[in-house]
């Protein structure tokens, strides 16, 4: 009914399935590296000025949704609460 296989030569199966281990990391990191974007993203840079917040900084320097390009700064510059300061930095998509 079921047939037993008995390993006789345990260095040749072990080098066979490291093998087929290495095949298969060397194609996920083929995959992963032919997703990245080659598109570089070019920043512009501001110094926040007294009274400035992120929602006119966005208005003032971006185009489309605000709201969306508030996000985008925030992530962009890792700001996680929102608060910007005076004399900051920060890049703008």
């Amino acid at each position: 009914m079921y047939r037993h296989y008995r390993l006789v030569n345990k260095r040749r199966f072990f080098f066979f399935l490291a093998s087929i281990f290495m095949v298969l990391f060397l194609v996920s990191m083929i995959i992963s590296a032919g997703a990245v974007s080659e598109e570089h993203q070019s920043y512009k840079t501001i110094r926040v000025q007294k009274g400035d917040t992120l929602w006119k900084i966005a208005s003032l320097h971006c185009t489309g949704d605000i709201r969306e390009n508030i996000f985008k700064i925030r992530r962009i510059n890792q700001i996680p609460q929102g608060i910007i300061y005076e004399g900051q930095v920060l890049l703008l998509p």
